[in-house]
C-alpha cells in the first residue's frame, strides 16, 4: 500500500486544506483533496494513527472545488482553502470547531453562525522579507525557504506596489533590508512603512529610501526602521525615519491610534463584527463591572464601554506599546468607563480582589494557562466571552471552565483570516 496509486472517494476534509478518507480502518489525510472528490493518492508518510498522501489524479472533482486565484498557492503556505469556494470554506471552518470541541469531550456542539466580510485584500498589514538576491518574498509556512511573490490577493494592492519599489530601491546597494512591515488603515488613506535592517546601519543612510517611497506612495504617513526579525516582537525597537509611528482607524463609531507595533486584528471589517457580536452577547446591565483580559489595543473593552456607558471595564495587556494605545484612545473618546492596566493577565486577576460580573478573553494560539483559569473562576464572574483563534484549546479550556461550573450558552465563529486555516470562535459560558 505504501508504493501503490490506491482509489477512493473522499467524504471530508478539514482546514488544513486535506482531504480525509480510510481504507482498510486507517484514516488517511490527502493533501490538496476536497469533499466530494473521487481520487488516485500515494502514501507518502505513515504515522502511528494515520497516514498522508499525495494525490496523483482527481478523477471526479467535487463540486465545491475551484481553481486558486493566487499563483503562489500551495507553494507559499499562507492559504490552505483557495481551491474550494469560499461558501464551503465557511462550512468547512465550522465543522474543524464543532470537530475539536467534540474531541475536547465537551460532546456535540453546533456553531451557531460564522460571521464573514470580504475574503479577499483583507489585511491591514503584511510582513515581507527579502531573499539574497534581494528579491521580495514570503516565507514558506515552517521552514526558511523564500517564495518570490509579486501579489498576495489577501493583502491590499498598494502592499505589493510599495514592496516591488522598496525591491527596485535597493538593488545593487551595500544595504539589504530584511523585511518590509506595511499597516494600513480600512480607507486606505494612512499607511506605516517599517524596514527591517540590521544593527549599526546609520539612520541617515536610510532617509533616502524614506523621501522616495513616500513620494511614491503620498498615502504613507511614516516610514520607521525596525530591529530584529519582526517589529511587534518582545523589545522591538523602531526608529522613526520620517513622519508619524502610527495610522489612525475607525472602528464601531471609535477613533482608533494603533502604532505601528501594537498588536491589531488584521481584518478590520471582520474584526468589527466580531466586536460587534461579543458585546451583543454579553449585553452588560447597567452598573455591572467586567475584565477584557489580553485586550491588546482595547478595543472590545472600549466598545463595550461605548455601547454601555454605565458598565465598567478594565482591559489587562502585557505590551507596554498596546497598553499606551488603549488609553490614549480612551481618553480621545471620551471614554471615562474603561481603565487599561499593563501586565500579564493571570498575575491581573489572581491580585483582584471582590467580584466581577463578567470577563472578556482573547488569549493568545496556546490559550489560558492554569493559573489564569484558578484565578478567573475565584472572581466569579457571571459571564465569561472566550474569544479563540484556537479551536483545540478552546475546547481544552471551555472542558476546564465547565468543571468550574459554567455553562456554554452560545458559540458564533467569525473568519477572521478568509481563504487560512485559521478562524475565530466566540464561546459565551454562563453560571447561576
Amino acid at each position: 500500500m505504501e508504493t501503490e496509486v490506491f482509489a477512493a472517494s473522499v467524504p471530508e476534509m478539514n482546514s488544513l486544506g486535506n482531504g480525509i478518507c480510510k481504507i482498510d480502518g486507517c484514516v488517511i489525510f490527502c493533501k490538496g483533496a476536497v469533499d466530494g472528490d473521487q481520487i488516485r493518492a500515494r502514501i507518502v508518510d505513515s504515522r502511528k494513527n494515520y497516514k498522508i498522501a499525495e494525490v496523483t489524479s482527481c478523477d471526479v472533482p467535487s463540486p465545491f472545488r475551484c481553481d486558486p486565484a493566487c499563483p503562489a498557492f500551495g507553494a507559499c503556505g499562507g492559504c490552505t482553502l483557495q481551491h474550494i469556494t469560499y461558501a464551503h470554506e465557511l462550512d468547512v471552518k465550522k465543522a474543524s470547531i464543532e470537530t475539536a470541541l467534540r474531541r475536547a469531550g465537551l460532546g456535540i456542539v453546533k456553531v451557531e453562525e460564522i460571521l464573514s466580510a470580504n475574503p479577499l485584500r483583507y489585511r491591514n498589514k503584511g510582513v515581507y522579507h527579502f531573499a539574497k538576491d534581494g528579491k521580495v518574498s514570503f516565507l514558506q509556512e515552517a521552514s526558511h525557504q523564500y517564495v518570490p511573490v509579486s501579489d498576495c490577493l489577501l493583502c491590499p494592492e498598494s502592499f505589493s506596489k510599495i514592496a516591488g519599489d522598496t525591491e527596485t530601491f535597493f538593488a545593487g546597494k551595500s544595504i539589504q533590508p530584511s523585511y518590509l512591515y506595511l499597516r494600513t488603515n480600512s480607507a486606505a488613506s494612512q499607511l506605516c512603512v517599517v524596514l527591517g535592517i540590521e544593527k549599526g546601519v546609520a539612520k541617515d543612510a536610510l532617509k533616502a529610501y524614506a523621501s522616495y517611497i513616500r513620494e511614491k506612495h503620498p498615502e504613507i504617513v511614516g516610514v520607521l526602521a525596525g530591529s530584529g526579525s519582526h517589529p511587534e516582537e518582545k523589545g522591538a525597537k523602531l526608529d522613526c525615519l520620517w513622519g508619524q509611528d502610527y495610522i489612525s482607524e475607525s472602528f464601531l463609531g471609535l477613533t482608533l491610534k494603533i502604532s505601528a507595533s501594537s498588536f491589531f486584528q488584521v481584518n478590520t471589517a471582520a474584526a468589527q463584527l466580531l466586536c460587534q457580536k461579543a458585546v451583543d452577547l454579553l449585553n452588560p446591565a447597567p452598573g455591572e463591572y467586567g475584565i477584557d483580559l489580553y485586550c491588546g489595543t482595547g478595543i472590545f473593552g472600549m466598545a463595550i464601554a461605548k455601547l454601555h456607558p454605565k458598565v465598567y471595564v478594565t482591559g489587562v495587556e502585557i505590551n507596554p506599546a498596546a497598553v499606551a494605545d488603549a488609553k490614549e484612545n480612551a481618553t480621545a473618546n471620551g471614554l471615562s468607563n474603561v481603565g487599561f492596566f499593563c501586565g500579564d493577565s493571570g498575575d491581573f486577576a489572581k491580585s483582584t480582589y471582590g467580584s466581577i460580573d463578567f470577563a472578556l478573553i482573547d488569549p493568545p494560539r496556546a490559550g489560558c494557562s492554569d493559573k489564569m483559569l484558578q484565578a478567573l473562576c475565584k472572581l466569579q464572574p457571571r459571564k465569561i466571552l472566550y474569544i479563540s483563534c484556537e479551536p483545540g484549546t478552546l475546547g481544552r479550556d471551555l472542558k476546564k471552565l465547565s468543571e468550574k461550573g459554567y455553562t456554554r450558552s452560545h458559540i458564533v465563529a467569525c473568519d477572521l483570516f478568509p481563504r487560512t486555516k485559521h478562524v475565530e470562535t466566540a464561546a459565551l459560558l454562563t453560571r447561576k
